[in-house]
């Protein structure tokens, strides 16, 4: 075995063991139907919706807020339009001027993160959520948030299950079976107390977060995912409603679901090192001892096994050219006779095997706790498209960050 081929299986190993040790702990823990159970108490709950040039999409995600299944008197809508150039100034102003649950307010711009916090300064209810203005949420998902809140009293933020909104094509069906994924990931790792983001779309924030470790920061443009890392360092629960659901719009297009992958991953890494000392830290529990060491490993383990398939492939190909141009016969295609008593017994291909059926039982256990569906063509999509273009973002952020450069938002 070449040491290249070597690596690729502690890639794979590694990518096997943790997705076991994920089924193992769904086993032993498994999510909970939602009921019709209201909550004791309705605290007053504030929803932030920072915006920059969304036109096409405020009206719609303020009517989602403004259809939540929750007391009226209990519940405002925050807008706060950072320096925005179109259109979006003129609707936040009308909808505050209809709806008395509605305030708007127009900053200089200054990025999400001040966005955030003018209006946590702007507010003094209990619970402060944050919902990007490309999204959208189901009527009953503040009800379910304020029910998880109440069955864990020191439970400080709350993240939503998220889904994506009316995929169609190839790319966006791709992205819908990736956050299919992502829901059972986060809901595994509510149980291990180790979520590592408080996603844009509806986090809910108790408002003692704030005054306990500060208030938003730049944070590499992933400020969402800063401030989990400085509640875990500050040893505050973070937990995850799994039958709150939440639905986001998806970039459409292969460049513009890079850029926005690559500012991701970059933040991660640069918020990994900001917050370095919390790797193996035992004192940081599940959170430093795994998850944080796993992703950073399936970070590094994703761009290594991209480049060496990229290098094999390419050694193959120039191997078949040479051999064209030494010998002056054209490379043909390999003829092989089937037998049914042939197997190949390969220990790679068992291995991708496992790690590709483990993905697969994950995406269903994610679908069966979303409560949604997933097509043929939406898994074939995945498959087909998410291990091509995800090794792309992932060089990007890497590079991005031995440069030190900043990500860029859009």
């Amino acid at each position: 075995m070449d040491i290249g081929a070597f690596g690729v299986y502690i890639c794979l190993f590694s990518a096997l063991y943790f997705e076991v040790f994920l089924l193992i702990s769904y086993l032993e823990k498994k999510p909970s139907d939602k009921t019709a159970a209201l909550p004791v108490r309705y605290p007053t709950v504030a929803v932030l919706v920072p915006c920059f040039n969304e036109e096409k999409t405020l009206e719609h995600t303020v009517n989602s807020l403004l259809a939540l299944e929750y007391p009226k008197d209990t519940l405002e809508v925050v807008i706060i339009d950072d320096g925005s150039k179109d259109a979006t100034r003129a609707i936040g102003e009308r909808m505050a001027a209809k709806h008395r649950q509605v305030r708007f307010f127009h900053k200089e711009n200054g990025g999400k993160y001040t966005a955030m916090n003018f209006g946590i300064g702007a507010t003094q209810a209990e619970l402060i959520g944050c919902l990007d203005a490309d999204s959208f949420v189901a009527p009953d998902a503040l009800l379910e948030v304020v029910k998880r809140f109440e069955a864990d009293k020191s439970t400080m933020a709350i993240t939503p299950a998220m889904k994506v909104y009316r995929p169609r094509t190839l790319l966006e069906l791709m992205q819908s079976v990736e956050y299919t994924f992502g829901i059972f990931y986060k809901k595994m790792f509510d149980n291990l107390a180790a979520l590592n983001v408080l996603p844009g779309p509806f986090s809910i924030y108790k408002r003692e977060v704030f005054t306990t470790i500060g208030l938003f920061k730049h944070a590499h443009n992933t400020e969402d995912m800063e401030i989990a890392f400085r509640m875990h360092a500050y040893g505050l629960k973070i937990a995850n409603a799994h039958n709150a659901f939440v639905y986001t719009t998806v970039p459409t297009t292969p460049w513009a679901l890079i850029k926005q992958r690559t500012r991701w991953s970059q933040g991660f890494l640069q918020n990994s090192q900001d917050y370095s000392y919390m790797y193996f830290n035992r004192r940081f529990g599940n959170f430093g001892m795994l998850v944080l060491p796993f992703a950073l490993l399936a970070f590094l383990g994703g761009i290594y096994t991209a480049l060496y398939t990229l290098y094999r492939t390419g050694s193959y190909v120039w191997s078949k050219l040479s051999e064209m141009f030494a010998t002056r016969i054209p490379p043909h295609l390999p003829t092989t006779h089937l037998s049914w008593v042939y197997i190949n017994t390969n220990m790679m291909l068992f291995v991708i095997i496992a790690v590709l059926s483990g993905t697969a039982l994950a995406i269903i256990l994610g679908k069966r706790i979303a409560k949604t569906s997933i097509g043929i063509k939406a898994l074939f999509a995945y498959f087909a498209l998410f291990g091509f273009i995800a090794p792309v973002w992932l060089m990007r952020a890497a590079w991005g960050t031995v440069r030190s450069q900043e990500s860029r938002w859009r």
